[in-house]
């Protein structure tokens, strides 16, 4: 199915931008077998992602049981990946190394403030990457 969107300028110019970043970032990273992005391609890719955000957060909207429902996050094992250290994250955002485990383990509920913080650090990672919901014990 073909469709088509209209935008501001402004938005499409930042779209562009962002894409030409992507193409640059690749070809300085020596990725020549990656095909060249496209605005289309962008555009696709932000639909999906937030299509997999709204799902993993659904649950909580269609659920009767809401309370009986905790949001839980998987920062840790991001943060691994992308080798970001713990100790780099308390420094940047001033949490304690103590209260960063907390949080990495699920043992602290985040506040929006502090989880805006650690997404930040760790390169924005898509929401549905970042949480998923669990049925409380």
């Amino acid at each position: 199915m073909k469709i088509e969107i209209e935008m501001k300028d402004e938005t499409y110019e930042k779209i562009k931008n962002m894409v030409d970043w992507i193409n640059l970032d690749n070809s300085f990273r020596g990725k020549s077998d990656t095909p060249e992005a496209k605005i289309e391609d962008f555009i696709k890719g932000a639909a999906i992602s937030k299509l997999l955000d709204v799902e993993t957060l659904s649950p909580l909207l269609n659920s009767r049981e809401v309370d009986s429902l905790e949001i839980k996050n998987r920062f840790k094992d991001i943060a691994k990946e992308k080798k970001i250290k713990q100790v780099d994250i308390c420094k940047k955002t001033g949490l304690k190394k103590a209260n960063l485990s907390l949080i990495f383990n699920n043992e602290k509920t985040l506040r929006a403030d502090t989880f805006f913080a650690i997404w930040l650090i760790l390169g924005c990672p898509p929401i549905h990457e970042c949480l998923y919901i669990k049925k409380a014990d």
